[in-house]
């Protein structure tokens, strides 16, 4: 359960929430343009793109949840259980495995039509980062100050989809999400209208009515068309500071409080971290479930040009 947001009104920001029923010890990473990242089938980058999100650092690798680069690229991963589909390698193509993905595309992109044209020859491999990592089915929203793509693994290869709302949740695929939000296209913002009896004084009897059945329960469908009517119409701010704050007020109506989501082996899903970036200052943001403050980590040129991975970790306590 997670829920990816790419907002191109304005600022370019781009951030997800994390809905898991465990952590995996999480750390805010800048990956340096020096730090080399090796990869089971491609050739190794020696220098690369600039990298900062949120990871899982095992063996030394960053295993990125979300991150941008310094070109303004953008990439989140979610949880696809039901129809994604990893293959074995296969010649000729380029073959990334799933967690390799993220490092791979910020590593080498500076924007969406990039990754979509090096995606195009890649097949995402059925490897498992180790024993007790086993491959995770994903599928990515990749954005940038323009568009957004969603791609998916499947069966007879890797979908690159065109995204016109910039939103991606989990399962069902998007080409289901772009025709259930038809079902909702009558939302709005402004007070409803007496269509029902047009010959009977009617008015409304609060505030808000106009988007009487926006879904507010955490499934997928659900979340995808709140994410999008709370993007779409939430008022648009100035600066970065506004901007981000903005931001996390509508990742706010997609978090999920812990108990309200119980799991099949009686485990409590819970809105592990939510991030916004900011790719234009290279600045990356986090509140976690347990501390509510945001905090800030800025890709700064001395941190760029290292050749070693920075992290810190993620509070589990409020400061």
């Amino acid at each position: 359960m997670c829920t990816a947001i790419n907002e191109t009104g304005g600022r370019h920001l781009f951030g997800r929430t994390l809905d898991l029923e465990y952590s995996l010890s999480e750390r805010a990473v800048i990956t340096p343009r020096n730090f080399q990242l090796d990869f089971l089938y491609e050739p190794p980058q020696i220098t690369h793109q600039a990298i900062i999100g949120i990871a899982h650092i095992a063996n030394g690798k960053p295993l990125y949840y979300d991150a941008i680069n310094e070109a303004g690229l953008a990439v989140a991963a979610l949880n696809f259980g039901e129809s994604a589909t990893y293959l074995s390698m296969r010649p000729g193509t380029h073959n990334i495995a799933s967690f390799e993905l993220i490092l791979w595309v910020l590593g080498r992109c500076k924007n969406v039509r990039e990754a979509a044209r090096l995606l195009s020859r890649a097949t995402v491999t059925d490897d498992s980062f180790s024993a007790s990592l086993p491959a995770t089915p994903m599928h990515w929203l990749i954005a940038d100050s323009s568009e957004s793509i969603v791609v998916e693994p499947m069966a007879d290869g890797l979908k690159i989809l065109n995204d016109p709302y910039g939103v991606l949740t989990n399962e069902p695929r998007l080409d289901f999400h772009l025709t259930n939000i038809k079902n909702y296209m009558s939302l709005d913002v402004y007070p409803p209208h007496n269509s029902i009896c047009p010959n009977v004084k009617m008015t409304p009897y609060s505030r808000g009515m106009g988007a009487i059945g926006l879904p507010g329960d955490f499934s997928s469908a659900s979340r995808f068309i709140r994410a999008v009517f709370l993007k779409s119409h939430t008022l648009p701010e100035e600066n970065e500071e506004t901007s981000v704050n903005r931001f996390f007020r509508i990742m706010d109506n997609l978090c999920v409080p812990q108990g309200c989501v119980i799991t099949d082996g009686e485990k409590a899903v819970r809105t592990v971290y939510t991030s916004c970036a900011d790719t234009e200052t290279s600045t990356y943001y986090f509140s976690t479930y347990e501390d509510r403050r945001i905090h800030r980590l800025q890709l700064s040129d001395t941190l760029a040009d290292s050749d070693k991975l920075f992290s810190v970790p993620i509070n589990n306590a409020q400061s």
